[in-house]
């Protein structure tokens, strides 16, 4: 992995912000790197890569300060986020309600966007996918449900009515989702 780009950082960001505050986003942001000169500190760009723990560090304090240790809340994380960045990066597939093609497009942007690991996929049938990202190195849950949550919204936002998924396969390194719509 080469590392997180900041557009992923910043979708935290302003998550934080949107749900619990300005004041709070300082303060989490201020504990997961108090030096002024920290890469937290100064402007994020959306397609410069960052290390990986500084998500882990800020994926950490969310899940204590914010979540109430309930991992799963980045599964909300994930949904709040597609509905946000959908219309800047997948219109065209909210437009044409395409989900099949959204899910294609964020496997090959992926790299762009998220900047670790890579997504490929199978098609079932017109309405079903089989979802494979390979991390390429352990991943924590809270990557994998905020993604997952992201995968799901963006589905739904591109027309697919009653998503569902199931896990296939899940090992250190990679998952596998059937994702299907109506």
């Amino acid at each position: 992995m080469t590392g997180i780009k900041g557009l992923v950082i910043l979708t935290r960001f302003d998550y934080i912000e949107s749900a619990y505050g300005k004041n709070k986003l300082k303060e989490i942001t201020g504990t997961v790197n108090p030096d002024r000169e920290a890469p937290l500190n100064q402007p994020i760009g959306i397609s410069k890569d960052y290390p990986e723990i500084l998500l882990g560090t800020l994926d950490n304090l969310i899940k204590s300060e914010l979540l109430n240790n309930d991992e799963s809340g980045f599964l909300d994380i994930g949904y709040w986020s597609a509905k946000h960045l959908m219309p800047h990066y997948f219109q065209i597939y909210i437009d044409d309600k395409d989900p099949k093609g959204f899910l294609k497009q964020m496997a090959l942007l992926r790299d762009s966007l998220i900047g670790l690991g890579e997504m490929a996929l199978a098609e079932m049938d017109k309405k079903s996918v089989v979802v494979h990202i390979n991390y390429g190195q352990a991943y924590t849950e809270s990557v994998r449900l905020s993604e997952l949550g992201f995968l799901i919204e963006g589905c739904r936002l591109c027309g697919g009515k009653n998503v569902t998924w199931e896990e296939q396969n899940k090992v250190i390194t990679s998952v596998e989702y059937q994702i299907s719509w109506k």
